[in-house]
């Protein structure tokens, strides 16, 4: 594997592991919130309804965070070479500068 294709790969499993970060964080503040919050739900009668809305926000963000994934695997190479070619341009420039 060619020192490109490393770095390609490092930094699709970063991005991959903050996006999945991210996702656990969203559900995690959903069920603390909904925990927190159950009583008024129940109180207000809005119980079905939250959790409906909850479900779909989490569904809908998982789904994109998911898709996210799958386009940045299928194109690593378009999407992290250009991101590698700007990042190669400025740490060359700053020797220059030296």
């Amino acid at each position: 594997m060619s020192t490109a294709d490393r770095r390609v790969q490092a930094m699709f499993r970063r991005d991959t592991m903050a996006a999945t970060v991210a996702v656990v964080a969203v559900w995690a503040t959903y069920a603390f919130v909904f925990w927190r919050m159950r009583g008024q739900f129940d109180h207000s009668g809005v119980m079905l309804l939250m959790l409906v809305a909850a479900g779909l926000v989490l569904l809908l963000n998982t789904a994109a965070v998911v898709a996210l994934i799958k386009h940045y695997r299928e194109d690593k190479a378009a999407i992290y070479g250009t991101d590698l070619y700007y990042l190669d341009r400025i740490a060359a420039e700053r020797r220059l500068a030296r």
